[in-house]
C-alpha cells in the first residue's frame, strides 16, 4: 500500500474476520492482497457467507528501555 502523505510503500496485513453471535473469529491473514481476495472468493463460494476485511498498516514503535525500533501491525 502507498502512503498518501509521503508516497512511500507501507507493509500492510490483510485480515479476514468473521463476526457471529458477538464473537470475533480470525479466519485468514496475509500480507498479499491477491492471495487475500482469492481466499475470500473461495470462502464465499464454499460457505455462502462473506467476511469482514481489515487492512492493518505497519507501525513504527520505539521502545525506550531497549532503545530499539520495532515494527508491528
Amino acid at each position: 500500500m502507498i502512503d498518501l502523505d509521503t508516497g512511500e510503500n507501507i507493509n500492510t496485513l490483510y485480515r479476514f474476520v468473521e463476526i457471529k453471535g458477538g464473537k470475533r473469529t480470525e479466519r485468514f491473514k496475509t500480507p498479499d492482497i491477491n492471495r487475500a481476495l482469492k481466499f475470500h472468493k473461495w470462502y464465499v463460494a464454499r460457505y455462502k457467507v462473506g467476511l469482514l476485511l481489515e487492512i492493518l498498516p505497519e507501525k513504527k514503535v520505539y521502545d525506550n528501555k531497549e532503545k530499539k525500533v520495532k515494527y508491528t501491525f
